[in-house]
């Protein structure tokens, strides 16, 4: 077995039932997971867009996504927190270009962006685990339900990819996604909402079936634009936290965008 196979089965090995764990028991632990998993992806990604030469604050970073985590466990309103980031990122922006000898303007609306992306990306998906987990009297099953379609849709993508792909999904932003990967995942997705209904999930078919091809399709649209903000800011993995994973964002940048469809199926729509 390779070092790289052994780190990656010691991590899922930890790392799944502590998920499970924290979101059966909701609450605090899952205010605490979302915090941590906000900052570092928050610092993750700053420091990916400062490799790539965009000015941005790396506190902010990480404190305006924990913020908005806070806000929606407290049910303070989140739009506040957005306007607040908003007018904190642009005067930090508009600050560095005071003067006689500034820095070029070609750079000032990238240099926005960048320093909005943390709390629009990071943020804004993050409160909807809190959402998820407090707003209905299942939602910590709903979060293991959300963890299982993610880990199933990538593992379908995986088999799938190998032993049919030929087609490329999307090249120019993750060469090895292929079109058969797609539909692997989804055929995994589905399969893990037939196991969640059949053993814990009381929710009618309809519901299992579309909260599964939901999350799965925009788990894997969350993973290929993380692919694609590191193709841009030309690093390999979002960071080395996880040993043979990649960074934190390399290991739920799915999870971010499968979570929001999960709430609004479940809970909006219904």
């Amino acid at each position: 077995m390779s070092n790289n196979l052994a780190q990656r089965l010691l991590v899922a090995a930890v790392g799944i039932p502590l998920l499970i764990l924290i979101s059966v028991y909701n609450g605090l632990y899952l205010l605490v997971f979302s915090i941590v998993l906000a900052g570092l992806a928050g610092f993750e990604l700053a420091l990916m867009l400062k490799k790539r030469g965009y000015y941005l604050n790396r506190f902010l970073s990480v404190i305006l996504p924990v913020i908005c985590v806070l806000s929606a466990f407290y049910n303070y309103p989140v739009i506040h927190v957005m306007l607040l980031s908003f007018f904190l990122v642009s005067s930090l922006v508009v600050k560095r270009y005071f003067g006689s000898g500034s820095a070029d303007l070609s750079g000032f609306l990238g240099d926005l962006m960048a320093g909005l992306i943390p709390v629009i990306y990071i943020g804004l998906l993050s409160i909807y685990i809190i959402y998820l987990g407090k707003t209905t009297d299942y939602g910590g099953l709903l979060l293991v339900f959300t963890f299982l379609v993610v880990w199933a849709a990538d593992t379908g993508a995986c088999f799938g990819g190998k032993a049919f792909g030929k087609k490329k999904l999307a090249e120019r932003i993750s060469p090895n996604k292929t079109v058969a990967g797609f539909y692997g995942g989804i055929l995994g997705a589905l399969l893990a909402g037939v196991v969640s209904k059949l053993i814990f999930l009381n929710l009618g078919w309809l519901d299992i079936i579309l909260m599964a091809v939901a999350a799965c399709i925009m788990g894997q649209v969350g993973d290929l634009v993380e692919s694609g903000i590191k193709r841009h800011c030309r690093v390999k993995d979002s960071s080395s936290a996880l040993p043979g994973h990649g960074g934190i964002l390399d290991r739920f940048d799915s999870f971010y965008f499968a979570v929001p469809v999960v709430y609004f199926i479940a809970v909006v729509w219904k």
